[in-house]
């Protein structure tokens, strides 16, 4: 039997995108092609992946970017999810394969030029090395209002559970929280197919941009390499950014 030998680097990737004054630093590997079991259980080791490169936080003094997974088979909609869910009955859904469509790098440049407020050109090849290249199968998914593309979604979709990648929006459309209403399609999606989890990524309590995960209950944590109810989960002492410690 032949093995296949991975080396894994170490990467200083700047500034943390969620915690101020923080720092992001990664363990590392690139591939063209994986197969769904091994992804599956790298994903339950608490890795990602970003394109091609599959990768794991390994920040200095730092342990806030906690694995998540919603058991979509026991999720109920609160309050305001179910009035989001009701407020987009008219958005229809269209699932392909990942591929390249001048349309929809358009929509994601605008989604970051205009909602991220990106101060660099998006470039093409971003995008290609971001979204389209995956070395796992790989869904895009398109909501359509009208014949108005309004949102784009990726899903890794695996035998055993669907990750959600990212999502992107237009942003003349913000009222109907188009966010919170993709997630909601990607659960109802992953009951379709009889599927118990969808996997959000990490989890950061501290990070406005990431505690919205919190709310799609009943959840599980990763912590100490054992999944655990998302509810009994006790935080340890973890590094804060500046504002908390004020």
């Amino acid at each position: 039997m032949s093995r296949t030998l991975i080396k894994l680097y170490r990467t200083d990737n700047g500034p943390c995108p969620y915690l101020e004054n923080g720092t992001w630093q990664n363990i590392s590997f690139q591939t063209s092609e994986l197969p769904a079991d091994g992804y599956t259980s790298l994903l339950n080791q608490g890795f990602r992946r970003s394109g091609l490169t599959i990768y794991h936080p390994v920040c200095s003094g730092c342990q806030q970017c906690i694995p998540i997974r919603v058991d979509v088979q026991n999720f109920s909609q609160n309050r305001g999810q179910r009035r989001t869910w009701r407020k987009n009955n008219d958005v229809r859904v269209e699932h392909h394969a990942v591929e390249y469509k001048q349309q929809d790098f358009e929509l994601y440049r605008r989604y970051q030029e205009d909602w991220h407020k990106a101060d660099v050109p998006v470039e093409e090849d971003e995008y290609l090395d971001f979204l389209i290249d995956s070395p796992v199968p790989t869904e895009i998914m398109r909501y359509y209002l009208g014949d108005k593309l309004i949102g784009l979604g990726w899903l890794d979709r695996l035998p055993e559970l669907l990750s959600s990648v990212y999502f992107v929006f237009d942003p003349d459309y913000v009222s109907r929280r188009l966010g919170v209403f993709s997630l909601l399609y990607e659960i109802e999606y992953a009951r379709k197919l009889d599927i118990q989890w969808l996997y959000l990524g990490y989890w950061v309590k501290s990070s406005a941009k990431m505690k919205y995960k919190a709310d799609y209950q009943p959840a599980e944590l990763l912590h100490d390499s054992k999944w655990i109810p998302f509810k009994s989960y006790q935080p340890e002492n973890t590094k804060l950014s500046a504002s908390e410690n004020e």
